[in-house]
């Protein structure tokens, strides 16, 4: 194994059966320069900028730390680096490595050449995993408030220094020392409370996940330090195809919209003019709308949940709250005859036989908006013609704060609608809109997070989180606002930007195929879903088939992957209510067909009524302690519930995955680099000498992950497990392996 785990069941909190001594723990913190990069904050070791100032760390007693030492290197008042013999010896004797958010330390320790102790155990890892999906803050100071083990108050001094823009380098060093040690205190407790918590029974099964993501961690770790070699002259040629087709798309956006609405101005970012313009609709009164289909959140911050109404009930309270609107016809203001600002004039005093009068005196410096037209120049006359293309929403659940939504899923459905009605204009405008959306996202997220991410080295080095996502699901970012979980599959062009750094090398990617369908099958042994995975059956394109109203065998890719959201929303318990007919029975007919996973449905919503949990074969809990049945009959929570599971699950089998591949291109010594996880895949960047070992290698090391869920979570897997490998010379010219 790549690290040996702790074993399952602890005697004591600091002993283990494999050892005839008390485990040693070295519980440490790092400071360091906080260099930025692209006007960001960075105190990461992948900025070469960056050193590492202080180390401060200590062994671990039966209460708290006993003693903490400080070796100081690049420091102002600290000439010369000191101290590194003596961590070298502590980390050499220490049994266990403990620290908050040990990602970025281990990341540094490894930087300076520093080797690992065999266990790394991390209290951020800890802390998420008994949150048991709960939403809580897990830094090192709201955690330790929140469990009441903060024993040394913080320097206010180092907060201050922070606040002004002085890195640790420059802060009195002695401030430093004791910021640093209370930490390190303060994390040691931590990490006893948490092996408290761990060590109840109604916990035990939470050390497998840790230890699963302890591994994962380390991965991460190597994927993060070797980074994506990115072509900027690619990127920018991407960016530049995307830019010229938005403006071909709002060009004619702006057309269609003239046409439907007259004259009257348009502003298609305003969920208030989407609504006009799709649904031919307008909010009268938005408190007495939001009342009415119960939008916005409660007192507790929650979001509300629609009423369920009839058809005939619905339609009243959209007649009730909302008007129709008109198309109009500009016509020039006669206040400020079309210039949108009129001219004032000082008013002053003057005497004339005796008498006062007020009389016009200079004009001001500067003209007053008109407040005839508000700054219009024009008023917009209605004509008494319905403006708009006269959607309608399918019921309470598509009421928006700001009127009917026309988010991604709602314009999907109303494409479907408009099409079905033979309204083209309407099925235009909603599709251009729709992919008018997804360049704004790709253009904001992707190209420009992959523009400020890329250091002058060429390389991408994407920071991975693993303890956001209440699933177990990882997520990207590091502050660039790129998430790279969120990028599309194949196709997407952004793709072709993330090359290899060998020359005539391959990024090759091996990928879990209909993973979230397997694990639902897994944990609901539904009979007909186990027979379809291994009869070979691909269930996306038997969505997309009834979707698309076609044979099986004529569905495309694209068809497929569009129809993919439709394949999960029943996975997840997604209602047929409000969709098209032909969706709708598809939906319906989804839960006839696979039975089995209906009937697991219904015993988690049961089980989670009972008890408030629900667990994953490798040990996750989620805890939802105030789930309730509504007087609708549904349950609060539904979606989660039924969703988190199979999630988990999957995340978990996909980190055993990874660590695996981890661990085999380390025994074989490899060139290649492993550098992503995105989805359900592993991607390597792969050297010319090694594309078959890479490809033999990520295949055992997916093929074979029962073995890794058998070996650390005693459960193996009923379901195979499909794997699809591509590889090219970047990662969107790809060639599947046969």
């Amino acid at each position: 194994m790549l690290y040996d785990p702790l074993p399952p069941v602890l005697n004591s909190l600091l002993s283990s059966t494999s050892l005839s001594r008390p485990l040693k723990i070295l519980i440490l913190d790092l400071e360091t320069t906080v260099k930025r990069f692209d006007g960001r904050i960075d105190n990461s070791p992948k900025n070469p900028d960056n050193r590492c100032v202080s180390a401060h760390y200590g062994w671990l007693g039966s209460t708290t730390v006993d003693e903490v030492h400080t070796d100081v290197w690049f420091h102002n008042e600290c000439s010369k680096p000191d101290g590194r013999e003596r961590l070298e010896e502590h980390l050499a004797n220490a049994d266990v490595l403990v620290c908050h958010n040990s990602k970025f330390d281990v990341e540094w320790l490894l930087q300076m050449g520093f080797k690992l102790p065999p266990i790394v155990r991390c209290t951020l890892i800890g802390e998420y995993v008994l949150a048991k999906g709960a939403r809580l803050g897990l830094g090192l100071k709201d955690t330790a408030i929140r469990r009441n083990t903060l024993s040394f108050k913080k320097s206010d001094l180092v907060d201050q220094d922070f606040k002004s823009g002085i890195g640790f380098e420059e802060i009195d060093l002695e401030n430093v020392i004791e910021y640093a040690e209370a930490d390190v205190k303060t994390c040691g407790e931590i990490y006893l409370a948490q092996q408290a918590d761990f060590a109840k029974d109604e916990n035990a099964s939470l050390l497998t996940v840790v230890e699963s993501m302890s591994q994962m961690l380390l991965f991460l770790v190597e994927i993060e330090m070797n980074g994506v070699r990115i072509d900027l002259d690619a990127l920018l040629k991407v960016k530049d195809e995307y830019s010229a087709e938005k403006k071909d798309l709002t060009i004619r956006l702006d057309e269609i919209v003239e046409d439907v609405m007259g004259d009257t101005p348009i502003n298609l970012n305003s969920g208030r003019d989407m609504t006009s313009v799709v649904y031919s609709r307008t909010v009268l009164d938005r408190e007495e709308y939001r009342k009415t289909f119960n939008i916005g959140t409660n007192d507790a911050g929650k979001s509300l949940r629609p009423p369920r109404m009839t058809p005939s009930q619905y339609n009243a309270a959209v007649r009730a709250t909302t008007a129709v609107v008109q198309r109009t016809q500009a016509v020039c203001c006669p206040d400020c005859r079309g210039i949108g600002s009129i001219q004032k004039f000082k008013i002053k005093n003057k005497r004339k036989n005796g008498k006062l009068y007020r009389v016009q005196g200079d004009p001001y410096k500067n003209r007053t908006k008109c407040p005839v037209c508000s700054g219009a120049g024009a008023l917009y006359q209605p004509t008494g013609k319905t403006a708009g293309l006269k959607m309608v929403p399918s019921g309470p659940e598509d009421s928006s704060i700001n009127g009917f939504k026309t988010d991604k899923v709602t314009l999907k459905n109303l494409i479907a609608q408009a099409e079905g009605k033979g309204n083209a204009v309407a099925a235009e405008f909603l599709t251009k809109i729709s992919r008018l959306n997804a360049i704004n996202t790709y253009l904001d997220s992707f190209v420009a997070g992959i523009e400020r991410g890329t250091r002058a080295s060429g390389f991408l080095h994407p920071n991975f989180n693993q303890c956001i996502a209440a699933t177990g699901r990882l997520s990207s970012g590091g502050g660039i606002g790129l998430n790279l979980q969120n990028m599309p599959k194949r196709g997407f062009p952004v793709r072709k930007c993330l090359i290899s750094r060998f020359e005539n090398g391959e990024i090759l990617e091996a990928d879990f195929a209909g993973l979230e369908m397997a694990i639902a099958c897994e944990l609901s042994r539904d009979a007909q879903g186990i027979s379809d995975i291994i009869e070979g059956k691909d269930i996306h394109k038997q969505t997309a088939s009834i979707i698309y109203q076609k044979h099986v065998s004529e569905v495309t890719k694209d068809e497929r992957t569009a129809s993919k959201s439709w394949s999960f929303l029943p996975l997840f318990g997604g209602s047929s209510f409000g969709h098209p007919p032909h969706i709708a029975a598809y939906l319906d007919g989804f839960y006839d067909i696979y039975q089995g996973i209906a009937s697991w449905h219904q015993s988690l919503m049961t089980g989670t009524l009972k008890d408030g949990l629900v667990k994953t074969p490798s040990g996750r809990q989620y805890f939802w302690p105030n789930v309730v049945r509504t007087r609708n009959n549904r349950v609060t929570h539904s979606t989660q519930i039924l969703n988190y599971p199979v999630q988990g699950f999957a995340a978990d089998l996909v980190q055993l995955a990874c660590v695996r591949s981890l661990r085999l291109f380390r025994e074989h010594n490899l060139k290649s680099k492993l550098i992503l996880t995105v989805h359900d895949s592993v991607v390597s960047d792969t050297h010319p000498d090694e594309i078959d070992i890479v490809k033999q290698l990520l295949t055992e090391a997916m093929t074979n992950v029962s073995d890794e869920s058998e070996k650390l979570f005693n459960y193996k897997l009923v379901v195979p497990l499909g794997i699809e490998i591509s590889h090219g010379k970047n990662w969107l010219e790809q060639e599947e392996y046969v």
